[in-house]
């Protein structure tokens, strides 16, 4: 199960939906995606707890993405944090901290590591270029596909040695009172969940080949219909429904949305003329993804 809660879903000023900031967790691992002004007080506000965070993705460099960043980490200085802070983004995210860290007198008691991916046991963290006006890149969080050996079907066929079970399940061919057993033939593949997103973008190419059948799409959707929305680097809620759907995915959540629109039905509406399986990420607001029942 992996849940994501959309702590801040506007853009550009602080407004009502709060700045960006996405939460996404997995059995004990928590990782924020942008941390826009106020995001730890909106975190605290509503019981998230930010000292559990283990990683800190930042799309850009936009003020409106990374402000509410050095407070965030000073404050879990301050509260005794220990652990690790994993953090990735831009080229320009640790030459700012540092100059922000120096010139507030400021330095953190446990340790930052800048890192270009996350990769455990159970799950993976990576980034893909997307399109904006500056340095930009999104993020996929994806589940590792699980491997389970189809035990039933071994004891129909009388197959019980533990040996040849484990060979199966590491992939490996296995002959038996001259019969070949094939890995294909018992494995079953569960599928990891994945949820991308994208920050600040124009529809590209390159996030629809980086985003496909993902479970979850995050997608800027800052505008209805503004014609100078790609020359801004954002999309309108149309142009985030026509990638969810060439992408193939799953969902999309609609974020990033102006302060303009107090209401967003006419984005939602138009969206889901393109892709029917299309919702506003309302502000502190989360959704949670099951596994398929096998």
């Amino acid at each position: 199960m992996i849940t994501t809660y959309f702590i801040g879903t506007g853009g550009g000023a602080p407004n009502k939906r709060g700045l960006p900031a996405i939460l996404i967790r997995r059995e004990g691992f928590d990782a924020l995606f942008d941390c826009g002004e106020g995001t730890q007080w909106r975190m605290m506000e509503h019981n998230l707890s930010f000292m559990r965070i283990k990683l800190i993705g930042i799309t850009h460099m936009h003020a409106d993405h990374v402000l509410g960043l050095p407070g965030m980490i000073e404050t879990m200085a301050m509260y005794n944090r220990k652990e690790t802070l994993l953090l990735m983004g831009p080229r320009e995210l640790k030459d700012f901290l540092e100059e922000v860290f120096k010139r507030t007198h400021f330095y953190p008691s446990f340790d930052i590591k800048f890192v270009s991916n996350y990769e455990d046991e159970n799950i993976r963290i990576r980034s893909f270029e997307t399109c904006h006006t500056i340095e930009s890149q999104g993020y996929l969080f994806e589940e590792k596909d699980r491997v389970n050996i189809d035990a039933e079907k071994l004891r129909r066929e009388g197959i019980k040695d533990w040996k040849v079970i484990r060979q199966l399940k590491e992939g490996k061919r296995v002959e038996i009172n001259g019969k070949v057993l094939l890995p294909e033939d018992y494995l079953i593949i569960k599928k990891g969940i994945r949820v991308a997103y994208t920050g600040d973008t124009r529809p590209c190419e390159k996030v629809i080949n980086a985003v496909k059948e993902v479970d979850l799409l995050i997608h800027d959707s800052t505008f209805l219909d503004e014609k100078e929305a790609h020359e801004y680097g954002h999309s309108n809620s149309s142009d985030a429904a026509e990638v969810a759907l060439k992408a193939n995915v799953k969902r999309l959540a609609l974020f990033h949305i102006s302060a303009r629109y107090d209401d967003t039905t006419e984005l939602l509406r138009r969206a889901k003329i393109i892709f029917e399986k299309t919702f506003v990420s309302e502000p502190l607001s989360y959704y949670i993804i099951h596994h398929q029942k096998e």
